[in-house]
């Protein structure tokens, strides 16, 4: 029989049976260079076939097929050799299924407590109490008054906030959402996550260096009592990816575009670290109802990145006016090699981008510019294919892209 017809009557690959032919585990006469099939050979077929059923590998089936060549099993004793063998096997079976009835075990033992605390109740939280006294006008500076407000000692839930210049903001689901709404049709609130979805496993593992990198800073530097700062959410949150570093005797503030991406966010804190005191604030501006000079520390990833899709400003620039004197930076910026065509491509999908994103030396100068020093960073080695990402669709496979932790203060002039 013809390997051809083998593969039809024994529904087995060709491939497969050219693999058995050059491991051993077949071997059919070739007669004018064309395998042929003899009864023999059908015989020996058949027994792999039973064998890879009774869950023998190859390397085993190999050494029984082996022994019945070499004895035809006419020996007692090869006779009892073979008992053995399926001995052994059906005793590691038995072990595997004790294992895997150990890991079942296991397995709805998390799955119960996911259950549970997916029936959890959330805790709520909303605008910080302690937030009130570095709220302000953005636009004269003055004190806001506060009209039908839902609170309790911790939080305000609802209500709004004015000035007599006519500034004019509320208080909706614990955020703060001010009249800055965002204008550009170019981006979606990313309600579902998708940029963190399908990312190659080099990136990912830069992200984790990066991560890495930042927290490492962090605890160098003291965040107990700080008011901690992050911007342009929607594309990358640190804050939410490390909860776990976040002392919870400081204030948080959280800012982005979208309300939407803001309450999905929310949600998700209140059910894993509800006792963080977190101002959420909804403006596609950096015109924020902050008081000048109360942020400590400024957190970011992609951020800087984020804010130069959509102007040509340096986003440390439009930050100082609410960074303290010798405020903290800590982030990482992303960044080109000589990618010009993904530079095309980014500011073909993106017209309000700015040329300088994804600049190291735009980055680096316009800190120095905006008076800050950069005291360490780090360049982490390049990822030339980002995927088929949501976030990074501009990017072109097989140019350079760089992440670079930093870490920058500054000066206080």
């Amino acid at each position: 029989m013809r390997i051809g017809k083998v593969s039809k009557e024994y529904h087995i690959s060709i491939d497969n049976l050219h693999y058995y032919i050059k491991y051993g585990l077949l071997v059919p006469p070739k007669p004018k260079g064309q395998y042929f099939f003899d009864e023999t050979t059908l015989k020996d077929l058949e027994w792999i076939l039973a064998l890879k059923k009774l869950d023998f590998s190859l390397r085993e089936i190999h050494s029984i097929l082996s022994l019945k060549r070499i004895s035809n099993f006419a020996d007692v004793g090869d006779l009892e050799e073979l008992k053995e063998l399926f001995k052994s096997k059906r005793d590691f079976c038995q072990q595997e299924i004790q294992k895997k009835e150990a890991v079942i075990k296991n397995l709805d033992a998390h799955i119960l407590r996911m259950e549970q605390a997916k029936r959890k109740e959330k805790s709520p939280t909303g605008v910080p109490v302690k937030a009130l006294s570095i709220l302000c006008c953005p636009k004269c500076g003055a004190s806001f008054s506060m009209q039908d407000v839902e609170m309790d000692q911790r939080f305000l839930y609802k209500g709004a906030l004015s000035c007599k210049c006519g500034y004019y903001a509320k208080i909706s689901s614990g955020i703060l959402m001010t009249p800055n709404k965002n204008q550009n049709l170019q981006d979606t609130p990313d309600l579902t996550r998708e940029l963190y979805k399908d990312l190659p496993p080099d990136l990912i593992s830069m992200f984790e260096r990066s991560y890495n990198w930042m927290l490492e800073k962090m605890n160098q530097v003291n965040l107990h009592g700080k008011i901690i700062a992050e911007t342009y959410i929607n594309a990358w949150f640190f804050m939410h990816n490390h909860l776990q570093a976040l002392p919870t005797d400081s204030l948080y503030i959280v800012i982005d575009k979208y309300p939407e991406t803001l309450l999905m966010y929310k949600h998700l804190i209140e059910k894993q670290k509800p006792e963080l005191d977190i101002l959420y604030i909804a403006d596609s501006s950096t015109n924020f109802p902050l008081k000048a000079h109360c942020i400590d520390l400024h957190l970011d990833f992609f951020a800087a990145n984020e804010h130069n899709f959509y102007h040509n400003t340096f986003l440390y620039e439009r930050l100082t006016p609410f960074l303290k004197k010798h405020a903290d930076l800590i982030g990482t910026y992303f960044y080109f090699s000589h990618a010009q065509k993904s530079m095309r491509s980014l500011l073909s999908q993106y017209p309000e981008c700015s040329a300088n994103n994804f600049s190291l030396s735009y980055f680096k100068n316009s800190l120095a510019e905006s008076d800050f020093i950069l005291k360490d960073c780090e360049s982490l080695d390049a990822v030339t294919d980002s995927g088929n990402n949501l976030g990074f669709g501009f990017h072109q496979k097989g140019e350079k892209m760089y992440l670079m932790p930093y870490y920058a203060q500054k000066t206080g002039q």
